[in-house]
């Protein structure tokens, strides 16, 4: 071979060389990013949050090893709440201002038109993006690769619409009737024929439709989160997990036996507590998986919750029974969990004061150095810098929650809704005392504060269909 072609094949060598090290350094200092979410259970159920209850030592430790975020809002049921946190904007700003599931009454759900999620611009940034577990916020029937436009590389999903082999022909079409008319109490009558996400569960894994039998639904999406780990471990990933647990099995049925507690009539609280023990084990695990893999230094993990506990459980925090906060703007049901944890990045024992599920998006897209879509500006504000210990100075002063056409935003202590109503938030959680008409200086000082944030809010925009 001649000298000149030899040099050429030796530079060609030493080029792809370097351009490995080069990708291989970035892998290594690119954190991976997890997002767990667990669904339908409040702050009162956790430890690291003052609960009695002994459900979530995995949690715990993830917490006191972290940063946890004492009050959070959000939301307060699974649909709102979930959009907050995909789109990081407020439900004035997307018009998801009411629980309309999608994926049970059609209608129309979260368009990738109109909303960029967190998930795609880590894809366009060059993540690998995986989704396990809940959607809800799209018919995934109706819109079969709408997944995929909204940034996830790999799906399995509980579809969560009606199953087709129970309700078919003259009754299906009766549904779909009940459906357009609203009508609450026949549309209930159709619930417990919804497809499983427990036992026997289907999913839509990559737009196919699987049935499990004899599986129960969250093992096998804990085994899709695995396989995503070592299938994507050598360069960076995002995976949201959105979990189906604690959930109950519809709405008429709020629980569940799990495979550690096969037990089918034990009192409701129980079997809900032995839910929430299978979620924290499972959590558990995964962090055991990281570990297993080499991925847990180089991956922040952030557990939440989606809003409050059905209202027919209650839980002991800090010596008093809380009753669970479903659909409620007080504190049970929209001040939920939210901690992060990277033993090499995120320091321990670390209390961010005030978030809200729109800085989720932010942060996390500061902490991957992901930039934002220049269509798409979320509402939020990082935080990146206080989780990885560079600030001790919190993100904000004040946060924002939101149901209907009701608005309501606190600080530290107070909590002032737009109808006037003002609340110590810390000494009189289930709101008894109305301090509206106080007088007091620390009292009135604290409620103008907070009405100038409510003023300066926008108003809401136009939903792009009709909400059911």
């Amino acid at each position: 071979m001649p000298q000149a072609a030899r040099f050429n094949v030796m530079r060609r060598l030493l080029l792809v060389f370097l351009s490995c090290l080069t990708l291989n350094a970035v892998a290594a200092t690119t954190p991976n990013i997890v997002f767990i979410m667990l669904d339908n259970v409040g702050q009162e159920w956790f430890g690291c949050y003052g609960s009695e209850e002994g459900c979530t030592p995995n949690i715990d430790r993830l917490a006191s090893s972290g940063m946890r975020v004492q009050h959070c809002y959000t939301a307060p049921v699974c649909g709102p709440s979930r959009t907050v946190l995909l789109t990081g904007r407020y439900p004035h700003s997307t018009s998801f201002r009411l629980h309309h599931d999608a994926a049970l009454y059609s209608g129309g759900g979260l368009d990738p038109k109109r909303e960029v999620l967190f998930p795609r611009v880590f894809r366009e940034a060059g993540y690998t993006t995986g989704i396990s577990g809940k959607w809800q916020v799209n018919n995934l029937y109706d819109e079969p690769d709408v997944l995929t436009a909204h940034g996830f590389d790999e799906q399995l999903v509980w579809p969560g619409s009606l199953d087709p082999k129970k309700v078919q022909g003259t009754e299906l079409a009766k549904f779909w009737d009940a459906v357009k008319r609203e009508d609450a109490t026949e549309t209930t009558a159709y619930i417990q024929h919804i497809e499983s996400r427990y036992w026997d569960p289907v999913f839509i894994r990559n737009g196919k439709r699987e049935e499990h039998p004899g599986k129960f639904g969250p093992d096998v999406t804990q085994e899709f989160a695995f396989e995503f780990l070592r299938k994507h471990r050598e360069k960076p990933f995002m995976l949201y997990y959105p979990m189906m647990l604690t959930h109950g099995a519809t709405f008429t049925q709020p629980v569940v036996h799990t495979p550690d507690h096969p037990e089918k009539d034990l009192p409701h609280e129980v079997m809900f507590a032995n839910m929430l023990r299978y979620a924290d084990k499972q959590i558990g695990q995964f962090i055991a998986e990281l570990e297993k893999l080499g991925l847990r230094d180089n991956t922040i993990v952030f557990v939440a919750s989606d809003n409050g506990t059905e209202k027919s459980f209650r839980a002991r925090r800090d010596g008093r029974v809380v009753t669970g906060g479903l659909y409620t703007l007080t504190e049970a049901g929209g001040d939920v969990v939210l901690l992060a944890n990277c033993p090499k990045r995120v320091p321990a024992d670390r209390v961010l004061p005030l978030a809200d599920f729109t800085d989720v998006y932010p942060t996390i897209c500061e902490l991957a150095s992901v930039p934002h879509s220049p269509t798409h500006k979320p509402d939020g504000q990082s935080f990146a810098k206080y989780l990885l210990g560079e600030t001790q100075t919190p993100h904000r002063d004040w946060i924002l929650n939101e149901y209907h056409e009701t608005r309501v935003v606190r600080d530290t202590r107070f909590k002032l809704y737009n109808d006037g109503r003002f609340f110590d938030a810390n000494a009189d959680p289930e709101e008894q005392h109305d301090l509206a008409q106080s007088t007091a200086d620390g009292h009135r000082a604290a409620k103008e504060k907070l009405q100038k944030v409510l003023k300066s809010l926008p108003p809401d925009v136009e939903p792009p269909f009709h909400l059911r």
